[in-house]
């Protein structure tokens, strides 16, 4: 699975540069989220989402485009 560029936008409406790790699925593994300053986290979605006993669907409410 390569990362590939992108852009997360968040329930709040902000939206945030990214690369983001997707599968053949379309299903993203992990995010890293950028904003004026550079890097901000890496954020392994299924990871925090199981510390929760969560899927990743009920933990993340965000969309995502990624730059083909």
């Amino acid at each position: 699975m390569p990362w590939k560029k992108g852009k997360i936008k968040f329930d709040d409406g902000s939206t945030y540069a990214a690369e983001l790790l997707v599968n053949s699925n379309g299903q993203v593994y992990n995010s890293r989220i950028y904003n004026d300053e550079g890097f901000v986290e890496e954020v392994d979605a299924q990871a925090f989402a199981n510390k929760l006993g969560k899927s990743v669907e009920s933990v993340y409410p965000y969309t995502f485009e990624t730059e083909e």
